[in-house]
Formats: structure tokens, C-alpha cells, sequence
């Protein structure tokens, strides 16, 4: 696992300090509880500023392209989303209070497992292709049914996020 800060000022390294800490043995958590492999994931620690930055340029380099997402990304403490190699999330230290990293870095590696699911990766490239405007997810029930399942899996994330408790 690689952990990155970007654009990180000096107030925040206390929490990429934190995740750099906890990140391994999250990793570790998730995959005994779910039994399933994370896989590649880089974690980019950095601020709001930086935040959708590392999104966009992560998404762009996956699509090989330099369109900028139609939506924007509602405000939140982290982000899950494909990287060429595998998965990147990307944490916002300025939004996530210090007392939430353990909590947040769970959160998302949870995510990084079910990329690693039958059709979870290509659901997630095909509604990144969507929000670029490249390919249509393809009508209402379909964007319907993919709303549920991203809903699905944010709810089991939440669910799991009190395996951080594991790590203090």
C-alpha cells in the first residue's frame, strides 16, 4: 500500500501520520472480516483544495482522457475510486477531524475490497464513463439498479467501520 500526501500543509501531517499508521493493519481487518483481497490501493492524504484534483487527474488517467466530470463530488471526508493500478482513495485531512481517521481509512478500504468483486470494477469504470459524458450508463431502471448497489455497499461500509475500534 502506498500512501501519498499532496499539497498537505504542515497542520495536516498529524493525520497522514495517523494513516500511515493504521493503514496496514486496516487493510488486514477488512480482508479477515470480509475474506476478500483489497488489492493495489494508493492513499492520497491531501487537503479540500487537493481533493478533487486527485480525483479528476485519477479518473482521467483510468479513462485516458482529460474530460473533467458533468457532477461535481458532494462534500465528504474521503473518496474511493479506480486508479490505473488498482484502486485510490483519497482523503480530505482539512474535512476529517483527527479522531475520524481510523474510521475513515476502514470506510474506504472497505470500498477497495468490493472493487475486487465480479462486476464491481467495470460498474464503477461505467458510471465514471457516464459522469464524464463518454458512455451513457444506459437508461433509468439501469442507473436505478446501479444506484441500489453503490447504496448496498455504502452500507456496508458504514456497518464495518467499527473495526477501527481494533486499532487503537
Amino acid at each position: 500500500m502506498q500512501i501519498t500526501p499532496y499539497k498537505l500543509g504542515a497542520q495536516y501531517e498529524p493525520s497522514l501520520a495517523r494513516v500511515e499508521t493504521v493503514a496496514d493493519r486496516a487493510a488486514r481487518l477488512v480482508q479477515n472480516k470480509l475474506g476478500e483481497r483489497i488489492g493495489h490501493v494508493e492513499i492520497v492524504v491531501t487537503d479540500t483544495r487537493g481533493y478533487r484534483d486527485s480525483i479528476v487527474a485519477a479518473e482521467q488517467q483510468v479513462l485516458g482522457t482529460r474530460t473533467r466530470s458533468r457532477y461535481g463530488l458532494p462534500p465528504s471526508l474521503a473518496h474511493t475510486t479506480l486508479s490505473p493500478s488498482g484502486t485510490l482513495i483519497v482523503i480530505d485531512a482539512q474535512a476529517t477531524p483527527r479522531h475520524e481517521i481510523d474510521t475513515t481509512v476502514v470506510h474506504e478500504l472497505v470500498h477497495a475490497a468490493q472493487f475486487g468483486r465480479p462486476g464491481v470494477r467495470d460498474a464503477v469504470l461505467a458510471g465514471i464513463r457516464n459522469n464524464h459524458g463518454i458512455e451513457k450508463v444506459g437508461g433509468w431502471f439501469k442507473a436505478q439498479l446501479e444506484n441500489r448497489k453503490v447504496a448496498a455497499h455504502e452500507r456496508e461500509a458504514i456497518r464495518l467501520e467499527s473495526l477501527a475500534r481494533k486499532l487503537r
